[in-house]
């Protein structure tokens, strides 16, 4: 049984946890993953580090919001209002970050006047490699934990009686492939102007698959047994296919009637 501490040091008020520092390498490892690739799609290093900056802003943003809306009762109802504002203590939901950060990113497309399929292919790979590490610090920090287990690897948190199966581990490893199968296809052309969709039906399909093993969400919780992010996923994918083939539809029409001319 592997017993967990989520803070990695403290002193005095101020407390270092993992959650945080996985959190700080994610953002390295995804910053360094598109400044590699950034030339490949017509972009410096400056840009990169303007989508960076307000992606993973707006990220925070929008993951914490969700989070404090999906858990208010069990969470934040009757605590001081400034216990919303402590992401350091974990509680961040992954889809509220990502719809965030692509608002973002959308309308620093259209301002910049940048190629919305460069900007979203550039930022595939290097999404899946951060989220990796962010499952990672879920791991350290105690949450989105699996079901009751208390064989071989389990990990036993401070408020749990029991052990749990590193759910999160293989979460994080799904993460990997995803990041290791983008940079395959782009390296052999493939998916080209696609490579956004190819992640989302990747991370869709193993994020509604794995979703099975949560063991953090009550009953009540759940809709006809799916989780939120289960739900989520039901909807989210087949949106961005539909997007996706209105974009490719359209563009073939256009090319299609400047050939006639």
């Amino acid at each position: 049984m592997i017993e967990i501490n989520p803070e990695v040091f403290s002193f005095g008020a101020v407390h270092i946890r993992w959650y945080g520092v996985m959190a700080a390498c994610g953002l390295m490892a995804a910053f360094l993953v598109m400044q590699k690739r950034a030339e490949k799609y017509s972009f410096t290093k400056d840009n990169v580090s303007d989508m960076l900056f307000w992606g993973m802003l707006s990220a925070i943003v929008g993951a914490r919001a969700l989070y404090v809306i999906r858990f208010w009762d069990e969470g934040f109802a009757g605590r001081p209002f400034i216990s919303v504002f402590k992401v350091f203590e974990g509680g961040l939901v992954f889809f509220g970050g990502f719809c965030g950060a692509a608002l973002i990113l959308l309308g620093m497309c259209i301002w910049r006047k940048w190629a919305i399929w460069k900007v979203a292919d550039l930022v595939a790979p290097a999404l899946a490699l951060g989220h990796a590490f962010g499952r990672m610090g879920c791991l350290l920090n105690g949450c989105c934990y699996g079901f009751a287990y208390e064989g071989f690897g389990a990990f036993r948190y401070v408020d749990e009686n029991h052990g749990t199966f590193p759910l999160q581990l293989f979460s994080a490893l799904g993460n990997v492939l995803i990041c290791l199968a983008l940079l395959f296809c782009e390296k052999k052309g493939w998916l080209k102007q696609k490579l956004f969709l190819g992640y989302m039906v990747m991370y869709n399909i193993g994020r509604f698959c794995i979703e099975f093993g949560r063991g953090d969400y009550p009953a009540e919780q759940r809709v006809w047994g799916l989780t939120p992010a289960q739900i989520t996923c039901l909807w989210l994918l087949p949106a961005v296919c539909a997007v996706y083939a209105i974009v490719y539809l359209g563009a073939k029409r256009i090319k299609k009637g400047a050939a006639s001319k």
